[in-house]
């Protein structure tokens, strides 16, 4: 099993050098670290790795170009518009030479969204938090939704698809694979069958599948599908997760401060996938610490 990183989502805001987040990740039992989209070429300057091992990082990353902004330009490799997804491809291509100049195995990937009406997704929130999951309203909300972007869907993914098999051969050459992340919003790209025709499409061992505990599981809680379903159908295509914790539509808590079933996790996570601790600058280093010792005492991450 791979050592388990902490990613800088917890320093970027916490710490005011990156030798201080390196330290205080040390300290709460790291040795590896993941590069977030918080990072921009300001702050890569100030790096000193100084034998820190980077395992992976996540686009986009020199995060010049913030991914709000991305998504408000539709700079992203899911867009119609060619101009705009050569834009959303670059910024992947990148954090890919990123990787490769840190000698990161893996970047992740948001392989964008479909263009639609977010607020159906707004008001089926609304209604989770006013308790309202299992009435006709909610589901007669989820599934105006769902035909909404069943609608729309095509054409992203073909935009997805023409974007890959650009960045799969640039990320190959480069020596890094590609793990195409599951979301938690019903928007954005994949859902489960989706991200299955994507990883059969004949990028081999480059482009796999990125788990996040807390995207799926929030899409459980709002009716989208099992969270166990996606374990048990990609394990074989699975490089990588993301473990945090979560509390209802609240996640990227440290592990061990919510309601996560790890159970459930622990039984599906494949042994030789990389493991990154994507716990939220609101964190203490305490809590870092003691979820990262939660997580290995469960054998989710190595004890040492």
């Amino acid at each position: 099993m791979h050592s388990a990183a902490i990613s800088t989502m917890w320093g970027i805001k916490r710490f005011p050098r990156f030798d201080d987040f390196f330290a205080a990740g040390q300290t709460a039992g790291f040795t590896c670290f993941e590069l977030n989209h918080g990072v921009n070429s300001r702050m890569l300057d100030s790096i000193h790795l100084n034998g820190h091992r980077i395992t992976s990082v996540h686009e986009p990353c020199p995060a010049d170009v913030t991914p709000a902004e991305l998504k408000q330009r539709d700079w992203l490799i899911s867009a119609t518009d060619e101009e705009n997804r050569q834009h959303g491809v670059e910024a992947v291509r990148r954090s890919i030479d990123l990787a490769h100049q840190l000698g990161a195995a893996v970047v992740i990937v948001h392989p964008g969204r479909v263009v639609m009406d977010e607020a159906l997704e707004t008001i089926l929130r609304q209604l989770y938090k006013q308790g309202k999951r299992h009435t006709p309203e909610y589901e007669q909300a989820l599934a105006a939704m769902m035909q909404v972007r069943a609608e729309r869907a095509a054409v992203h993914l073909q935009a997805v698809r023409r974007s890959l098999d650009e960045l799969a051969g640039h990320a190959s050459r480069r020596g890094v694979r590609l793990g195409l992340e599951s979301r938690d919003h019903y928007f954005e790209i994949p859902l489960i069958d989706e991200l299955d025709e994507l990883l059969t499409a004949g990028y081999g061992e480059t482009v796999g599948y990125w788990h996040d505990v807390g995207h799926v599981q929030k899409s459980e809680y709002k009716g989208y599908g099992p969270h166990e379903a996606w374990l048990t159908r990609f394990a074989d295509k699975m490089i990588g997760v993301h473990l945090h914790d979560i509390v209802g539509m609240e996640d990227h808590l440290a592990a061990g401060e919510g309601q996560m079933p790890w159970d459930t996790v622990v039984k599906h996570l494949p042994s030789g996938i990389l493991r990154t601790c994507e716990f939220r600058d609101a964190n203490s280093p305490e809590q870092v610490a003691a979820g990262r010792q939660w997580l290995a005492d469960r054998g989710l991450i190595p004890a040492t």
